[in-house]
């Protein structure tokens, strides 16, 4: 029972909901926090004045997860489109495009987000100010220090470590002058702070990826609302793509995976013959809707190529999703079950069906879907381009094992059909 109360504590503080499958992640991280304390004798411990947040501050230093790289998901951030967020930002008044990266861990995203805005304005300065936040007092502390190991950096190019990184002699690598200029750091709690941040004023730009992944889904839906306030108008929200598939796949949240559309562009058209529509268009087409919010077009669209073929696993898959979004697990889990039934390997129909599930609160039919995603993940698979473009199959991954409620990383059952 300690464990559980345990486990509250840390979803007040902090928002982060660790299954009753992860007390033993829990029970680690409370060693490491108090080791001379057991988890009776810790929440007794936290309630005292004087050592009492210090304690607790130490078990969320612990909880918190802090494994990120420079230039993640960098498909994702290419897609930052610099100069239209500084017309944005001067039509709101300021000179310099505001960013926030919330949960911004050791600092690597605030850091990579600066050198993009420092190479898409290159030769001038970039008229950037970036703000990195992390409930973790250690991570913040990392990150002000912004040095790092070959690991962290190793999406870096030669040329982008030799201008923005001094290497040490130990062989780690310091972030130079020209990022720390443009980066500041402070603690925030997402869960409980005021957004955005006090003495902030609002954002052109919003990163939170890969961070409401490990709220409870009202948490979640709370600071999604509360960051899309923090935006000045016409700014950006980038949410991780193992945030959009662990809600309910996206396709109806912004910054959820973009789906670029392959059908023509709009416009006037050549009098004559117009060629069909290739089927990797009319899907296409049909997630575009969705995204848009037009579910009745995006369900017409799927339902056509699914008269052509019903055993296309992609059109099953983007019938699942629109229906799951629009509140229907049922028949979102007829879909994923029909697209799995055409490709048993299908890892992204698998998960999704197990996030159906879950709505349904059929924990144990979701764990089996999970399980199922992990044993069929593979990066070199390249059927479904158009549904995966820039989700990373790692972020499938971890979504998969933090619903499954395993530790970081525990691999489960070996890989095969």
């Amino acid at each position: 029972m300690s464990l559980t109360e345990l486990a509250e504590l840390v979803r007040r503080e902090t928002g982060i909901t660790l299954a009753d499958t992860r007390q033993s992640v829990l029970r680690a991280a409370l060693r490491r926090a108090a080791p001379e304390l057991e988890p009776a004798a810790f929440i007794r411990a936290a309630s005292d004045p004087v050592r009492g947040r210090s304690l607790v501050e130490r078990l969320i230093d612990e909880v918190t997860v802090q494994e990120t790289t420079f230039a993640r998901d960098r498909g994702q951030l290419d897609s930052i489109s610099w100069p239209s967020l500084l017309r944005t930002a001067r039509a709101a008044g300021p000179a310099s495009i505001r960013v926030w990266s919330a949960g911004c861990s050791t600092g690597e995203e605030p850091y990579t987000l600066a050198l993009l805005a420092a190479e898409a304005f290159f030769p001038a300065l970039p008229p950037v100010d970036v703000l990195g936040t992390d409930i973790s007092g250690r991570a913040i502390a990392a990150a002000t220090a912004g040095r790092y190991r070959e690991r962290a950096i190793r999406a870096l190019d030669m040329p982008q470590r030799l201008r923005y990184l001094e290497h040490q002699p130990d062989g780690t690598y310091l972030v130079g002058h020209r990022l720390r200029r443009l980066v500041r750091f402070r603690r925030h709690n997402l869960a409980c702070d005021p957004m955005p941040p006090p003495g902030e004023a609002g954002f052109d730009l919003i990163a939170c990826r890969n961070v409401l992944i490990y709220f409870e889904a009202k948490a979640a839906d709370r600071v999604l609302e509360r960051l899309h306030r923090s935006l000045r108008p016409g700014g950006t929200l980038l949410l991780g793509a193992a945030d959009a598939l662990q809600r309910t796949a996206g396709i109806g949240t912004t910054g959820s995976p973009r789906v670029r559309s392959l059908a023509p562009p709009p416009g006037r058209r050549p009098l004559g013959h117009q060629p069909v529509p290739s089927r990797e268009q009319r899907l296409a087409a049909a997630l575009d809707a969705a995204r848009k919010g037009d579910r009745g077009q995006a369900l017409a669209a799927v339902e056509s190529l699914l008269r052509s073929n019903p055993l296309d696993a992609g059109a099953q898959f983007a019938y699942g999703l629109i229906v799951l979004e629009a509140g229907d697990p049922a028949r979102a889990i007829a879909g994923f079950r029909r697209a799995l039934y055409a490709e048993p390997a299908f890892a992204l129909a698998a998960f999704t069906l197990g996030c159906a599930y879950d709505a349904l609160g059929d924990k144990t039919a979701a764990h089996r879907a999970y399980e199922q995603a992990l044993r069929t993940l593979d990066p070199a698979d390249g059927k479904h381009q158009l549904l995966l473009q820039q989700i990373d199959i790692g972020d499938i991954a971890a979504a998969c094992r933090i619903r499954l409620g395993w530790p970081a990383g525990h691999q489960g059952p070996a890989a095969g059909p």
